[in-house]
């Protein structure tokens, strides 16, 4: 059994045993583990039966199962064990591009249409693990453009930290961006996370656009229980507190809730859900998409959607994508591995790469690291909005203690949404290069490395280079205008002058 993603064959094996779970490792064998006995099994079952989504594509939960290496490639050897991470087979799979022909074979084979996607995705059921395998093969042969299980993943999001002073906005120097912009409402940021809540009385203003991808919210993005994550990513981009400030308070929100507490400490979501929302941020107008969220096996129907967004974003200019690295001080998760994105680790207030051994004493995290590092960002001790009330991370509406990659991407993903204020005809590309060029070296950082990226984010340096770069635009459209103005006047001067038309009743007479 197997499937293919980014060109790679994972061969997959079928096995009941139980034990720690290593890091998935690209181009590695693949166990599948049944879920059974207390714990997080229990938690992520419980998260499960909580969706009708994901009741919907799991089907029974006995074959749900863990993913996991069984023999990793040499490279990949040295990973440590994690459970920062998981995922889980369901009895479905996804495919996208594929004909009515190919649909019809799967269906011959015992298939069923669970539900039509944008962008011609299809999930389809099966009747088993083994089953899915089967149709994965059946079709990838047909050569549909691209079809994978349907993954459930689990993210731990990091341990809460201790109250510490502001920092972040200072450090990376907002204030003078803002005195450039602040950021335009028709700027949008989505924020695929956990939920929002919405009616937050410093976000509720910057939503134009929400949606439950994984529950049974339909058209409001609003978090179950203490699911405070997406809250505090989306305050860190936009909030409009005057204390507890976004990095671009006029740009505009668009929440898509893609994951849901397990009530342990992480939350589940889907690769279906997943992909959707993806698909559904750009086609609202997102200029950029921020991913707090990561881990477990590569998928093709998440990287497909992810880079429509990317090229079809922004009427064809792109939308920016913005990934967190992930938590374990080990190498970056996927999505994040992908490259040509933004991929972003984190920093603390004395500019040092975050890692367990880092100066700001959170001993339980550290930053990924890896060749698709873009930049760091704050990732300690970040200010920012909390669900309302008792719910969340503190009681009241705000926290002082959010971390994680999951805070350093918002961070990045504010910053990019002020460079696309300054500058609207930006392209994507162009907004990643100049993040890169404009960032911090970091002490003894002479170029790029795979745990600092390019440096540490300077908003201000960036918002600065997508101005100037418009303004080098402006003068050159100008130029090319002038120049064909000239043109025009020079062929128009060296014409001889008409010859007036003399009217028959002014004309003499024929000599006779």
């Amino acid at each position: 059994m197997f499937y293919v993603a980014g060109g790679i064959r994972y061969e997959v094996e079928i096995q009941d045993q139980e034990g720690p779970t290593p890091r998935f490792a690209a181009g590695a064998t693949l166990a599948v583990q049944r879920i059974r006995g207390a714990g997080v099994s229990d938690a992520v079952a419980k998260a499960v039966a909580s969706s009708k989504a994901l009741r919907s594509r799991v089907g029974a939960l006995s074959p749900v199962a863990i993913i996991k290496p069984v023999k990793a490639p040499r490279a990949a050897a040295a990973l440590p064990t994690t459970r920062a991470s998981a995922a889980y087979l369901t009895q479905t799979l996804i495919v996208e591009g594929a004909r009515s022909a190919d649909l019809a074979v799967a269906q011959e084979e015992g298939a069923l249409i669970v539900e039509e996607g944008l962008d011609g995705k299809v999930l389809l059921g099966a009747d088993s693990a083994q089953h899915v395998f089967a149709l994965v093969e059946l079709l990838t042969a047909r050569g549909v453009g691209a079809v994978a299980p349907n993954f459930v993943r689990r993210m731990v999001r990091p341990q809460a930290a201790p109250i510490q002073r502001a920092w972040a906005l200072a450090k990376i120097r907002v204030a003078q961006a803002w005195k450039i912009t602040r950021g335009a409402a028709d700027v949008r940021i989505a924020i695929l996370d956990e939920g929002v809540d919405t009616g937050h009385v410093a976000l509720k203003d910057a939503v134009v656009a929400e949606r439950d991808f994984i529950g049974d919210n339909g058209a409001s993005a609003m978090p179950d229980g203490d699911d405070a994550h997406g809250t505090a990513c989306a305050g860190i981009a936009v909030s409009r507190d005057d204390v507890y400030r976004g990095v671009a308070p006029r740009c505009s929100l668009i929440a898509a809730r893609i994951g849901i507490g397990d009530g342990a400490g992480g939350w589940v979501f889907d690769d279906f859900s997943t992909a959707e929302a993806v698909d559904w941020s750009w086609r609202e107008g997102a200029a950029v998409l921020s991913n707090s969220w990561g881990g477990g096996p590569p998928s093709d129907l998440i990287s497909r959607a992810l880079g429509r967004a990317r090229t079809q974003g922004r009427h064809g200019l792109g939308a920016v994508v913005v990934i967190a690295a992930g938590n374990d001080q080990a190498p970056i998760d996927f999505p994040g591995s992908l490259a040509g994105y933004v991929t972003i680790g984190a920093s603390n207030s004395r500019d040092e790469r975050k890692t367990r051994t880092s100066s700001d004493g959170e001993r339980w995290w550290g930053s990924n690291y890896g060749p698709t590092l873009h930049v760091v960002a704050p990732g300690v001790f970040i200010r920012t909005t909390d669900i309302s009330g008792a719910r969340g991370y503190e009681v009241g509406h705000y926290t002082d203690a959010f971390n994680g990659t999951s805070a350093a991407t918002p961070h990045v993903a504010g910053a990019a949404a002020l460079m696309i204020s300054a500058n609207p005809s930006i392209t994507a590309s162009a907004v990643r290069d100049l993040l890169a060029k404009s960032a911090k070296r970091l002490a003894g950082q002479t170029g790029w490395t795979q745990e600092l990226g390019w440096g540490r984010l300077d908003v201000a340096a960036a918002v600065q280079a997508a101005a100037r770069a418009k303004r080098r635009g402006t003068r050159k459209n100008a130029r090319k205008k002038r120049g064909k103005n000239a043109t025009q006047t020079k062929r128009t001067s060296g014409r001889r002058a008409p010859r007036a038309r003399v009217r028959e009743s002014a004309r003499k007479s024929p000599r006779r």
